[in-house]
């Protein structure tokens, strides 16, 4: 259990409110979020971290705002980033997520393409109606609609650069908006929750970092992880030929290694990697990333307990990749 855990009971609360009681609606939106089960029956509830969700509320309180008034954008977040994956899961064919069948095999694929539509049109309606001072709730919504679009955007460049060589510097900026656009609207947000837009920029910022730094991290997880750990199999990139970082990695020394990622087994791909030095690169990039979120947290107006407690999520995010 970490700090941020103390949120994860207000955003769950929240989240299941939005579910529908009945009709369509209720499975597509529910199934996805946990609030219902396959057989149509109570689900186990919100699955995952829940730390974009928690972020929000994290930077409200952290500059003296009210967490409560900011419950709606942490749940707004968590909306858009659980459409994200629903559509991913499609695009990419995995059947687990979140220790769960995935929507499309649940739901079946074009019922999955409405239940992410509807969590995308749930979500904007839930950040519409956060009860923000002046015009603080029209700049949220328009700082989440411009992250949706980047991470939309980062989605592409991803499906984009499946099977052919990729650099590093393509990757990193494919992440920023796969990854790091949501990330670091949900510090963004937290900051606009508190009335300090003046200061939006640059939790922005640092969320950002932190959200390629949580991607590098994924990455690594996603070759040399635990399957129990991870939520879903290990090594499932492979086969589609994405670029992840430690691939792209190696493909920029050794672009020869193509044709025997694409076909070895994964024991032999991990190996091929490590070999290379793919899996402590792949490490240190993430540390690095971590570091720089770090430093820039360090110049925020944040109390002594805030500080302390995004050291320790960066110390936590670090240490699963070791």
């Amino acid at each position: 259990m970490n700090d941020l855990d103390r949120y994860r009971e207000a955003i769950t609360s929240i989240l299941l409110s939005l579910v529908p009681a009945c009709g369509p609606l209720r499975g597509l939106v529910g199934y996805p979020l946990g609030a219902v089960a396959d057989d149509g029956g109570p689900g186990p509830g919100p699955g995952g971290k829940l730390l974009r969700p928690s972020l929000v509320l994290f930077v409200c309180e952290a500059l003296g705002g009210d967490p409560g008034r900011a419950l709606p954008l942490a749940a707004a977040v968590e909306l858009v980033h659980t459409f994200s994956l629903v559509h991913d899961d499609i695009v990419d064919g995995d059947r687990v997520r979140r220790g769960r069948a995935a929507a499309w095999v649940v739901l079946g694929e074009h019922q999955a393409i409405h239940a992410g539509d509807g969590l995308l049109a749930l979500a904007f309606r839930t950040a519409a109606r956060a009860e923000l001072p002046g015009r603080m709730t029209v700049r949220a919504v328009e700082a989440l609609a411009s992250a949706t679009l980047a991470m939309v955007e980062g989605q592409a460049r991803d499906l984009a650069l499946e099977g052919r060589p990729a650099r590093t510097d393509e990757y990193l900026v494919m992440t920023r908006g796969k990854t790091g656009a949501l990330l670091g609207c949900a510090l963004e947000l937290g900051a606009i929750a508190a009335g300090r837009d003046d200061l939006a920029p640059a939790h922005r910022q640092v969320g950002e970092t932190l959200g390629i730094a949580f991607q590098i991290r994924d990455d690594w997880l996603g070759l040399w992880g635990d399957p129990a750990v991870v939520g879903k199999a290990v090594g499932s990139d492979i086969a589609r030929e994405k670029r992840s970082y430690p691939i792209a990695w190696a493909l920029e020394r050794d672009p020869s290694l193509a044709p025997s990622l694409r076909d070895a087994p994964l024991g032999e791909v991990q190996a091929r990697l490590a070999e290379v030095g793919a899996r402590e690169a792949t490490e240190a990039r993430a540390d690095e990333l971590l570091s720089q979120a770090r430093e820039g947290a360090r110049q925020l107006p944040w109390p002594v307990w805030a500080h302390a407690e995004f050291e320790e999520l960066c110390h936590g995010l670090s240490a699963r990749v070791k």
